[in-house]
């Protein structure tokens, strides 16, 4: 199994419009790694003819093209933000039919009121927290985290994923603070790959809502990661190389995440 990040970067990605922070001007300079689309990653096993998706960034279009993606088999859903979703609408005259794992609540919430009408068949798959799954060769459960932000008055419960592929445990936070339930955390136990959020490179800001990198840091440390991948990462933080000599001067713990990065799993 391929892990494909497919984008790395936070609500508005990287390089920001109209910013010429140092961070956002090496990004336009030089593209990949320092620039960032929104956060969205693939698993995908070639042999056996299939992909999936967690969350559909509004840069999907990009991104599967890029990675030279011509269908995707399913996705599943973090959360109902229009930055982690907006880009289900591109499966419009591509495909016609598509599965969706998630929460109810949130799966209803994005095919209802952002999915293209009717024009793409969604195959509706509603999933518990801590049901264990089965698509093809994939085992995944849903996790609660902690991201309460921008609910619109909506019990909307946000999740990350924790997968099983081959043996092997891949752990995706999505968005998230630091305050991820202790149920939770017991499941997301020594992970293989833990793909987490690290919004900002603070040791404290105003957003509880996000990780910064040193939490997600101590997050991976509590966890016993093996590997570690830092995503939804701002044009706020240092430019990429100076970010990842800063967390891991190998990168063989701990890697500052870009676009087009691949695991073998």
């Amino acid at each position: 199994m391929e892990l494909v990040v497919l984008g790395s970067g936070d609500t508005v990605g990287v390089p920001k419009i109209g910013c010429s922070c140092p961070t956002c001007t090496i990004a336009k300079e030089k593209g990949i790694p320092d620039a960032r689309t929104r956060f969205s990653i693939m698993l995908r096993d070639i042999e056996a003819g299939f992909n999936m998706l967690i969350d559909t960034s509004p840069d999907m279009r990009l991104q599967l093209i890029r990675e030279g993606v011509e269908r995707v088999s399913a996705v599943l859903y973090t959360h109902h933000h229009w930055d982690h979703v907006l880009g289900f609408n591109d499966f419009y005259r591509v495909q016609a039919v598509i599965t969706v794992f998630g929460l109810k609540e949130t799966v209803d919430y994005v095919l209802d009121r952002v999915g293209f009408g009717n024009l793409v068949k969604a195959k509706r798959k509603y999933i518990q927290p801590f049901e264990s799954v089965k698509y093809k060769s994939v085992e995944f459960t849903a996790f609660p985290v902690y991201h309460p932000h921008l609910n619109d008055g909506l019990n909307i419960q946000p999740v990350g994923y924790m997968f099983r592929l081959e043996g092997a445990k891949l752990v995706v936070t999505g968005d998230t603070g630091i305050s991820i339930p202790e149920e939770s955390l017991n499941l997301i136990h020594e992970p293989d790959v833990l793909i987490a959020d690290a919004f900002i490179s603070y040791p404290k800001h105003f957003l509880d809502h996000h990780m910064t990198v040193e939490e997600a840091v101590r997050l991976a440390e509590q966890l016993e990661a093996r590997k570690t991948i830092l995503v939804h990462l701002t044009h706020a933080n240092p430019p990429h190389a100076e970010l990842q000599k800063r967390v891991d001067p190998t990168a063989e713990k701990i890697i500052v995440g870009y676009d087009t990065l691949k695991l073998k799993i």
